[in-house]
């Protein structure tokens, strides 16, 4: 078997697993494995395009000391925005100095902490980069995403490694869409509202909530946790639960509600919803999210939530 043919049979296998992934939870994690296990892209980001089309939010990544879930690249910006804003792929062997910048806003954000003005989720990114790879995952000629990787070495991609890349990111665009088809689908046949549910045991402790109605950003206990439309969905399953006792949702349902502020053609909610559970996990939260079917989900609360919302932004 020639390298062309191992390439195509690991590209087969990649998709078949990709094809028995139930839902883009489980499909994001499935590709990283794949991008590692398979082709040895051991640094991979995975973005997606937010719902006005200007910024690039990481919803999944791999080899990284912090996933970096929810942080954002401007279309146009860096490599990655270069990527989207292009819509094809853009390959860089020696970064050089092209990092450095960003690598100061890192450690900045890093030493600096807490509930800063202007406080954002540092890019995954390693520190000694030198090489990197972004392509758009794209399908029916719209850019729906990006798939980048990075290595420490030099020169380390070639033209094959765009190859490659471009086609596990169409794969994944194709499951997006996908994906928020079948989500509607199951939004037309659920319940418009899931019914109430006492909590199932008391909680013990507190954790502080301050949201900021202008942009969405939340804090948990005085740490940044998310902002936009994820903070929207965090701050009205909270709100349900501390006046209602309600633990259980249907996506049609929070979809609905208009304080989340979503665009009416194209409104990514079962992204933002993996967003706001991936970043729960992440920073380990006494709040999590957890799917019960198709089109529905549990909020787990850990600790009673103190909410205050604060006019204007951060």
């Amino acid at each position: 078997m020639t390298d062309a043919d191992s390439t195509v049979a690991k590209l087969a296998r990649l998709g078949a697993t990709l094809g028995r992934c139930a839902d883009l939870d489980t499909l994001l994690n499935a590709a990283l494995d794949g991008l590692a296990g398979l082709f040895g892209y051991e640094h991979a980001i995975v973005l997606l395009l937010d719902e006005d089309g200007k910024r690039l939010f990481t919803i999944a990544s791999r080899g990284y000391e912090r996933e970096g879930v929810g942080s954002e690249v401007g279309v146009g910006e860096g490599i990655i925005g270069l990527a989207a804003a292009r819509a094809e792929p853009i390959r860089v062997g020696n970064l050089g100095q092209m990092l450095a910048y960003a690598r100061t806003v890192r450690r900045s954000y890093e030493e600096q902490g807490g509930e800063m003005p202007g406080a954002e989720i540092p890019l995954p990114g390693l520190s000694n980069a030198e090489s990197q790879v972004a392509v758009p995952a794209m399908v029916l000629g719209e850019v729906v995403g990006v798939v980048a990787v990075e290595s420490p070495r030099r020169v380390a991609f070639t033209v094959d490694d765009e190859a490659l890349l471009t086609v596990v990111a169409s794969l994944l665009a194709s499951a997006v869409e996908l994906d928020q088809s079948r989500e509607r689908a199951a939004d037309r046949s659920a319940d418009v509202k899931s019914g109430e549910r006492p909590v199932d045991a008391p909680v013990e402790g507190r954790t502080r909530v301050r949201f900021f109605v202008a942009d969405g950003s939340t804090f948990l206990d005085g740490d940044y946790l998310i902002k936009g439309v994820a903070g929207r969905i965090l701050w009205s399953l909270l709100g349900q639960y501390v006046g209602e006792g309600r633990t259980e949702f249907t996506n049609k349902e929070v979809r609905l509600d208009p304080t989340l502020e979503l665009p009416e053609l194209r409104d990514n909610f079962e992204s933002r919803l993996i967003l706001l559970k991936r970043r729960l996990d992440e920073r380990d939260a006494p709040i999590r999210i957890e799917k019960t079917g198709r089109g529905r989900f549990r909020l787990v609360v850990d600790a009673v939530p103190t909410l205050e919302a604060v006019d204007g932004s951060r």
